[in-house]
C-alpha cells in the first residue's frame, strides 16, 4: 500500500487514516480467537521443564516431518530418495538422517516447497537476510497467529502487554522519500501506534523525532537498534536525556545490537534493550528474558548447533508450526555463541542460553540532504532473478546496485531503480550493475551493505 501512487499522493490525514484502516484489517486478522488460544498456549509451554521440552520438541517434529512426506512435493521426494522414513523418526538425534536444506534449494524448487493440502488463505513474504539473495517464503494464519503469540511473550518478558501505547520504527515505509518537512512519522489509530520512518533521519530531522515522541509518550517502541542508537547518541551529544514519562523499553529486531547501542539507549532514554531474534523463514526464535539474557525458544521449533573452528555455531532449522511451507534442517547463515551448559537463567525457564549472536549488522547509507537511510537491504527482497546481490556506496551522490543473476534470466533493471528510489529520493544518483560474482571480505564473510565514504 505505502508504495501506491494513491497513498504516496494522498495528504497526511488522509494516510493516517488509510494506515489505521490496513491495520485495523490485519489486526481482525490476526488477533483471533485462535491467536488467544496460541497465546495461552506459549504462555504456558514457556515454563515446561527441560526434559518436557524436550519432549514437546520430538512431537512436533514428527507432526510437521510427517506432514511434510505426506503432503509436500520436495520432502515426498527427498525422503524416498535418502531412504529415510517418519517412523525413523525416535529421537531428536534422528532429525540428523534428513539432508539439510539450503536457501538455493527452496529458490530451485520453488512451488514444490508448499502443501498440497492446504488450500486456504495464502500470505507471502520476502527475504534477502545476510546473503544478498531474494527468497520468496509462504505461510498461513496458523502460522501467522503462532508467530504473534511468540512475539507478544516477548513483549511481556519486557513488561508490556498487547494494547500499550506504542512506538514503531522499522521496515515500513509509511513516508515517501521525497518528503522534506515533518511530520516523519503517521499515527496506527487501530493499533495505538506512532509508526515512524526509519529512513528519514538526519542531523536535521532528529529533533522533530524527538519531540514527536516525547509528545506521544509510548509505553514502548519496536524498533531497528541502528535508528534507535542515532536518535540516543544525539541526545547524550546535546547534553540531554529524554523527557517522555510513560517508556518502559524497547524491543530491537533485524540487525545485531552492540554492546555501544545498548549502553547509549539506557543512557539517553533510561530504559533496556529486549532484543528479538527472528527469521522470516519462521525456523528459529531467540528471545530476551527479564534477566536481560538471549533464551533459545525450544518451544518454537527445533534447532541444531553445528560447531565451526572459531567457537561459534551455526544453525540447521526446523519450525514447528508453518505447514504450508514447511522448512526442514534449514541453514542459517548467522552464528552464536552458546552459554556454559551447566548455566541456569535466574528468570526459572529451561530455555537454552545464548551468550552472543554474531551477523546481521549492515552498513547504512548517506544521501545528499544528510539522511541515514538504514536497513536497505530491503528493497532487494521482493527481486526475481536474482542469485545475490549487495548494495554499495563510494561516493556521496551515487548508490550502485550489484546483482547477479540467475543464469539466462533478465533482472528487470527499471524495478531495481524505483524500488532503490523510495527509500533514497532523488537527490542521489542510481546504478544498477549486473555482475557474475560479488568480492567477500578478507574473513570470506558476505556484507550486503556496503559504505565506504
Amino acid at each position: 500500500m505505502y508504495s501506491s501512487g494513491i497513498y504516496k499522493q494522498s495528504p497526511v490525514v488522509l494516510q493516517n487514516v488509510m494506515v489505521s484502516v490496513r491495520n485495523y484489517i490485519v489486526r481482525k486478522l490476526r488477533n483471533s480467537s485462535k491467536f488467544r488460544l496460541e497465546s495461552e498456549d506459549v504462555a504456558q509451554t514457556q515454563w515446561l521443564s527441560a526434559d518436557d521440552l524436550k519432549t514437546l520438541q520430538l512431537k512436533r517434529l514428527q507432526t510437521v516431518v510427517g506432514h511434510a512426506a505426506l503432503h509436500v512435493p520436495y520432502y515426498r521426494d527427498l525422503f524416498a530418495a535418502s531412504g529415510f522414513s517418519v517412523e525413523q523418526l525416535t529421537s531428536l538425534a534422528d532429525m540428523q538422517r534428513i539432508p539439510q536444506l539450503t536457501k538455493h534449494i527452496i529458490a530451485s524448487e520453488g512451488g514444490r516447497m508448499l502443501a498440497e493440502n492446504l488450500k486456504d488463505y495464502r500470505f507471502s513474504t520476502s527475504t534477502s537476510g545476510t546473503t544478498g539473495m531474494p527468497l520468496k517464503l509462504w505461510r498461513n494464519l496458523h502460522s501467522i497467529n503462532r508467530e504473534n503469540a511468540f512475539v507478544w511473550r516477548q513483549c511481556n518478558w519486557a513488561g508490556v502487554k498487547l494494547g500499550d501505547r506504542r512506538m514503531w520504527m522499522r521496515e515500513d515505509k509509511i513516508v515517501p522519500a521525497s518528503t522534506k518537512k515533518p511530520p516523519f512519522w503517521r499515527y496506527n489509530s487501530a493499533e495505538n501506534t506512532m509508526m515512524m520512518s526509519a529512513y528519514h533521519l538526519s542531523e536535521d530531522s532528529v529533533e522533530d523525532y524527538i519531540r514527536a515522541l516525547e509528545k506521544f509518550d509510548p509505553v514502548f517502541g519496536m524498533a531497528y537498534s541502528a535508528p534507535l542508537a542515532f536518535i540516543a547518541r544525539y541526545l547524550l551529544n546535546s547534553g540531554r536525556r529524554y523527557q517522555g514519562k510513560a517508556l518502559r523499553c524497547f524491543i530491537t529486531s533485524s540487525e545485531t545490537v552492540t554492546d555501544e547501542q545498548r549502553q547509549v539507549v539506557k543512557a539517553a532514554f533510561g530504559v533496556k534493550i529486549f532484543d528479538w531474534y527472528g527469521s522470516a523463514e519462521r525456523v528459529t526464535a531467540i528471545g530476551t528474558c527479564e534477566q536481560g539474557n538471549y533464551h533459545l525458544l525450544s518451544d518454537y521449533g527445533f534447532t541444531e548447533l553445528i560447531p565451526q573452528s572459531d567457537n561459534t555455531f551455526t544453525l540447521a532449522c526446523t519450525g514447528f508450526d508453518n505447514f504450508l511451507m514447511p522448512l526442514i534442517r534449514y541453514r542459517m547463515t548467522d552464528s552464536i555463541v552458546p552459554a556454559d551448559s551447566g548455566y541456569v537463567c535466574p528468570c526459572g525457564r529451561h530455555f537454552p542460553v545464548i551468550e552472543q549472536l554474531i551477523g546481521r549488522s549492515e552498513d547504512y547509507l548517506l544521501t545528499p540532504d544528510g539522511r541515514q537511510v538504514f536497513m536497505v537491504g530491503y528493497l532487494i527482497d521482493e527481486l526475481d532473478n536474482i542469485l545475490e546481490s549487495q548494495i554499495r556506496q563510494d561516493s556521496p551522490d551515487e548508490v550502485r546496485i550489484l546483482l547477479v543473476p540467475v543464469q539466462g534470466r533478465m533482472v528487470n533493471e527499471p524495478e531495481v531503480i524505483a524500488r532503490a528510489r523510495e527509500l533514497l529520493g532523488d537527490d542521489i544518483h542510481i546504478k544498477v550493475e549486473q555482475v557474475n560474482d560479488i568480492p567477500k571480505t578478507t574473513n570470506g564473510k558476505f556484507r550486503a551493505v556496503v559504505r565506504t565514504i
